[in-house]
């Protein structure tokens, strides 16, 4: 018997409720269709919308405290920002906080991954190695290859834990460095607002990135909003770095190994 919305709901809470990290709807809707063979796979999408809708209501009447939200291509519970202080004092914890060079990596990197380490310094003018190596342990950026060039310099990108972090659902969620410092201080503000909802504030990795919008017209900048509006063509780039290389045929013919020289 195919089950009803409520119930849908109901599960799909219980299941957020004991994940740790955000569960994505292909694998609620085969858990739940794995249980109950009966029940169709859009009757669940159409419940997880409603529990979204649900959640988004500020005068819902009870579970104001928590929020179901969409983060790193997926779902998750998560408390309302506006209860963060009481949840660090309860739990005895500090708010994470990136230094300035930290921050100022990661903006590099979310703005133009793929992208290497000397291309990194040579956008910010100082040695990188120390704000990389803790952007790592804290897993805001992964290694996704390297580039296939004189001296095969390994190259960085954003993680899940980057889009949880700053409460994206994906990259193309992050403002366009153009549109962000083109607004004027009041509008500036209204975005912060809008972040600090969410999240950490992603205007502060924007604002990090000041130093790379100095000239408008600068062609570096074309690219960066291309980067961020076509987002997919992140994801693909990293695929081709890391897809495997095809074995030599039997007639000798083969394409270059790509960890010769490395």
């Amino acid at each position: 018997m195919a089950l009803g919305e409520a119930r849908l709901r109901s599960i799909v809470e219980s299941l957020l409720m004991i994940s740790p990290e955000p569960v994505p709807v292909a694998r609620l809707v085969e858990v739940v269709r794995i249980e109950d063979p009966q029940t169709e796979e859009e009757a669940i999408k159409s419940a997880i919308h409603g529990l979204l809708e649900s959640y988004g209501d500020p005068e819902r009447p009870v579970a104001r405290g928590f929020r179901v939200e969409e983060v790193s291509g997926g779902l998750q519970l998560r408390t309302v920002a506006e209860n963060a202080q009481y949840v660090r004092r309860f739990l005895s914890a500090k708010p994470q906080r990136l230094s300035k060079a930290a921050l100022e990596t990661l903006a590099i990197i979310a703005y133009r991954q793929p992208v290497s380490k000397p291309e990194i310094e040579g956008i910010r003018g100082v040695d990188v190695g120390a704000a990389i190596k803790n952007l790592l342990e804290r897993d805001l950026i992964k290694i996704l290859g390297k580039r296939d060039e004189v001296g095969r310099p390994i190259i960085y990108g954003t993680t899940k834990a980057f889009l949880e972090f700053f409460g994206l659902r994906s990259l193309a969620e992050l403002p366009t460095l153009r549109e962000y410092h083109e607004l004027d201080e009041e509008h500036q503000a209204e975005v912060d607002a809008i972040a600090t909802e969410k999240k950490t504030s992603v205007a502060e990795l924007a604002q990090a990135a000041s130093f790379m919008v100095e000239r408008l017209d600068d062609p570096d900048i074309k690219a960066l909003d291309e980067a961020v509006k076509d987002a997919d063509r992140v994801t693909k780039v990293a695929t081709e770095v890391l897809a495997p290389k095809p074995e030599p045929t039997a007639d000798g013919d083969a394409v270059k190994d790509e960890s010769a020289g490395a």
